[in-house]
């Protein structure tokens, strides 16, 4: 189980391009997702960015395409940089709406 989740709308699926580097090495064929999220800012606005991640199976998302997900998630820290991943064997989920609680009738 991951400890962290992204959350965001699922806008494509690709495959990303195939080729070979100066060694002679394949590189490319991985299937790619790319979820819209929002940032939260240190002024306490928000900004939209674009994430790319690396899906093991992209068939688990093709149903979620244009909607809402979450998705656990990793991260690998070099220096200043951040990347995220998705953890093998982990599931896109359609997050379920917070049902607004009434203010005369507190749970």
């Amino acid at each position: 189980m991951s400890m962290l989740t992204m959350n965001g709308q699922l806008l494509n699926i690709y495959v990303s391009p195939k080729g070979q580097n100066k060694a002679g090495e394949d590189y490319g064929g991985q299937d790619k997702i790319q979820l819209l999220g929002d940032v939260s800012l240190p002024n306490g606005e928000t900004r939209k960015d674009m994430f790319t991640l690396t899906a093991h199976n992209v068939s688990d998302f093709k149903q979620h395409l244009g909607k809402e997900i979450s998705v656990p998630v990793g991260v690998i820290a070099n220096g200043k940089a951040v990347t995220f991943f998705i953890p093998k064997g982990s599931l896109p989920s359609v997050p379920s709406a917070t049902p607004h609680r009434r203010l005369d009738n507190p749970v």
